[in-house]
């Protein structure tokens, strides 16, 4: 007998590599990009991933 499945539930944490678990170096890199990008570079590089990986 088939099973449909209603709901998919994904979470994932990320942190970049050499952050510590402390609030302190997770409020500053939240703060500030480690590559030094802005938002809109960050933004339009997802958005480029995001077509290739419909293009596919």
């Amino acid at each position: 007998m088939p099973v449909q499945i209603n709901e998919v539930i994904i979470r994932a944490v990320v942190d970049a590599p050499g952050n510590g678990n402390s609030p302190s170096s997770q409020s500053s890199a939240q703060s500030s990009n480690t590559d030094g990008d802005s938002d809109a570079e960050i933004a339009e590089r997802i958005l480029e991933i995001i077509r290739e990986k419909l293009e596919r």
